[in-house]
């Protein structure tokens, strides 16, 4: 886009999103802000409650801001964002995920903005009654909803007082460069958080199924200990079963692209999903994938990835067995993986459809 045809389009957005912890709604939220910011008039990112490891990508030129929000409501917060909106001149509050409380109120103070909610939480229809009934009243106030697979737009059409709900791709922003990252041992990787939905334990399982392999292969995982007793109860079944200097815990990274590029292998096991960013970055970076077919999984991967049942561990060490012990063919579907991502989730086709919601 030119410098005239950006003049020309006359929007000025922020994504707002509660931390910059690396999650799957905060990436998006960072990379919204940086693609969008060579396409329209100002394009902002204001971060609610805790900043994290993802502020180091956000491209300088993102109109940008902390709030530092307290309680539920955070006048001093409220007032901030008020500010922030009025000198950036903003006609779009984008609001990811837990964020569209704050934005709601935003709306009510500032009642000429408009106000897109975009959901990413694959288990939406699982949450409390008091919970929706929040999302329910403040839906009164959005001008539009985004989701990211069919089973959150029907429950959005269902339940919520709006009838523009729209379904649109994940993407992510490849970096120039990618840092070395070093392992003694080939490895197998999941990058994900720690938490019940993510179901880790399968995983673990599955791999002490791997006899002839974890000798050779290590297990790595990448992710924030979200859920501390969770992370205890994983840690025991690793001593139970005898892996302790295999599977090993890095925690958050801010070198994401590089441990993937490194990987020989990469597994998501989630009991429940929306549409996984980091099944889009393992596609991107070439690697060959092991997912269970929960959320929008199947969309993204099609027939060149393992697709297992959830909860199935058996199914899961076959399958990374399978690609393990056949590398042409698990560098073959990495390849055809990979322009399948490409074509479906890449950036320019996502960001259009995002400014014709604006």
């Amino acid at each position: 886009m030119t410098s005239n045809e950006k003049q020309s389009t006359k929007i000025r957005v922020i994504q707002i999103i509660d931390s910059l912890e690396a999650g799957g709604g905060e990436r998006m939220a960072v990379n919204l802000a940086n693609a969008l910011e060579q396409r329209i008039e100002v394009s902002g990112l204001m971060v609610t409650r805790k900043e994290g490891l993802l502020k180091s990508e956000v491209n300088p030129n993102v109109k940008y801001s902390f709030v530092n929000k307290q309680k539920t409501i955070d006048l001093k917060a409220l007032k901030k964002a008020k500010q922030f909106i009025k000198d950036h001149q903003i006609t779009h509050l984008h609001a990811h995920s837990t964020s569209f409380f704050f934005a709601t109120l935003l709306k009510l103070m500032r009642p000429g903005l408009k106000l897109i909610w975009h959901d990413h939480n694959g288990n939406r229809s699982s949450q409390n009654r008091f919970q929706s009934l929040i999302l329910k009243f403040c839906s009164f106030h959005f001008d539009s909803i985004l989701v990211v697979n069919d089973e959150l737009k029907t429950w959005a059409k269902k339940n919520l007082f709006i009838s523009k709900v729209q379904q649109v791709n994940n993407f992510i922003l490849l970096p120039k460069h990618f840092r070395s990252f070093k392992h003694p041992k080939p490895f197998i990787l999941m990058v994900a958080n720690l938490r019940t939905p993510k179901n880790h334990i399968d995983l673990i399982k599955a791999y002490k199924k791997l006899e002839n392999f974890n000798s050779v292969f290590d297990l790595l995982l990448v992710g924030k200990f979200s859920d501390e007793s969770y992370v205890k109860k994983l840690k025991q079944i690793i001593k139970d079963s005898g892996l302790g200097n295999k599977v090993i815990f890095l925690g958050q990274r801010n070198d994401i692209f590089s441990i993937i590029k490194s990987a020989s292998l990469t597994v998501l096991s989630s009991t429940s999903e929306g549409l996984p960013l980091v099944l889009i970055e393992y596609a991107m970076v070439k690697k060959s994938v092991v997912v269970t077919d929960v959320g929008q999984c199947k969309q993204v991967v099609g027939d060149y990835a393992k697709l297992v049942p959830k909860g199935d561990p058996q199914a899961l060490a076959d399958a990374i067995e399978f690609y393990l012990s056949q590398p042409d063919q698990a560098a073959k579907d990495a390849e055809l993986l990979h322009q399948r991502v490409v074509d479906n989730y890449g950036e320019d086709k996502i960001i259009e459809e995002i400014i014709e919601v604006y």
